[in-house]
C-alpha cells in the first residue's frame, strides 16, 4: 500500500470532501502478517481467525482510503462503525473497496462525516458492507466528553450496556497503540504533544482497536470466525494508551449480543450491539 503522504498532511483541500464524493475504487488484500501484527497490538492471538480476515481490518482501511485520496485524517475521531458481513473474505484474497461520503453535518467538535463502503469480490458479489461516522475535529473547539448526567435511562446512550457481567479485560499499552497506527497518518494515536493539542491527556487508541477486542469473544464463542455478522460499534470515550479496559458482555437470542469495553471509572469506552451472527 502506498499513501500519497505518510505524514498525514493534506494534499487536497478539505472543501473537496462533500456529500456524494466517491473514493477511487481500491483493489486490496490483507496479508496474514498484517492481520497478525494488528491483532497482536490488541493483545489478540490471530490464530483464532484462521485464514479469515477480521472485519475490523477493513474498517481501518476505510480510514486510510481518505488519506489515500489525498486528504488529511489528523484529528479524525471515530464515532460509529457498522459491519454487515455477507460472506467471509480470506487472507490474501483480493477485493475491491468502493466508498462514498453520504452526509456531512456540523458537530460540537468539528464536522460529522458519514460514509458507506462495500467490499466487492471478483464475481461481483458484495462480501461486506461497512458504515463509518466520524468527527473531523476542530482543534479550537471546546472539548467535552459524552455525558449521561441528568438524563433518564431511556435517553442515556450508554444505557444498553450498563450492568453487563464482566467477562475479561485488556491492558492498553503505548507500544501497542502506537504500533497499531504505524503509518503515522493520525498522530493523536502516538504523539503525546499532538494528543494534548486536540484536548486529550495522552495519546488515544484507534477506535478500531476496541472493535477488534470486542470481536474476539464473538469468535471464541462460535469456535471460529462468523460466516455472517450484523454489528454496530459505538465509540463513546477515548481509550488512553495506558488504561486497563474491562470487557463486559451479555447473551440474547442464542448469541453474544452486547459487548462493552469499560474504562477504569466504570463508563464505556465503546460497545458493540450484535443484531445477528451465524457460524
Amino acid at each position: 500500500m502506498v499513501l500519497p503522504d505518510p505524514s498525514g498532511k493534506a494534499l487536497r483541500p478539505e472543501s473537496e470532501l462533500t456529500t456524494g464524493f466517491e473514493f477511487t475504487p481500491w483493489r486490496l488484500s490483507v496479508t496474514p502478517e498484517t492481520q497478525a501484527q494488528k491483532l497482536r497490538c490488541c493483545g489478540i492471538d490471530s490464530a483464532i481467525w484462521g485464514d479469515i480476515v477480521d472485519p475490523g481490518i477493513y474498517a481501518t482501511l476505510t480510514i486510510k482510503i481518505v488519506n489515500r485520496e489525498g486528504f488529511s485524517i489528523n484529528g479524525s475521531v471515530h464515532m460509529i462503525q457498522t459491519y454487515k458481513v455477507h460472506t467471509p473474505i480470506r487472507l490474501g484474497e483480493e477485493v475491491e473497496m468502493r466508498g462514498r461520503i453520504t452526509g456531512i453535518e456540523p458537530a460540537p467538535r468539528g464536522s460529522l462525516f458519514k460514509a458507506q463502503y462495500e467490499l466487492i469480490k471478483d464475481d461481483g458479489s458484495i462480501a461486506m458492507e461497512l458504515g463509518r461516522v466520524s468527527v473531523r475535529t476542530d482543534p479550537n473547539a471546546e472539548r467535552t466528553g459524552p455525558s449521561s448526567g441528568n438524563r433518564s435511562a431511556a435517553d442515556n446512550p450508554d444505557a444498553p450496556v450498563l450492568g453487563l457481567p464482566r467477562i475479561g479485560e485488556k491492558q492498553m499499552t503505548p507500544e501497542g497503540v502506537g504500533t497499531f497506527s504505524d503509518e503515522n497518518i493520525n498522530r493523536i494515536h502516538d504523539d503525546p504533544e499532538i494528543a494534548r493539542q486536540f484536548g486529550y491527556r495522552a495519546p488515544i487508541a484507534a477506535g478500531i482497536m476496541g472493535s477488534h477486542i470486542m470481536m474476539e469473544p464473538l469468535v471464541r464463542e462460535g469456535g471460529g470466525p462468523p460466516k455472517q455478522l450484523d454489528m454496530e460499534v459505538r465509540f463513546r470515550r477515548p481509550m488512553f494508551w495506558d488504561e486497563v479496559l474491562a470487557i463486559h458482555g451479555e447473551r440474547a437470542n442464542s448469541h453474544l449480543s452486547k459487548i462493552a469495553l469499560m474504562k477504569p471509572e466504570g463508563k464505556p469506552a465503546c460497545f458493540g450491539l450484535v443484531n445477528s451472527v451465524s457460524y
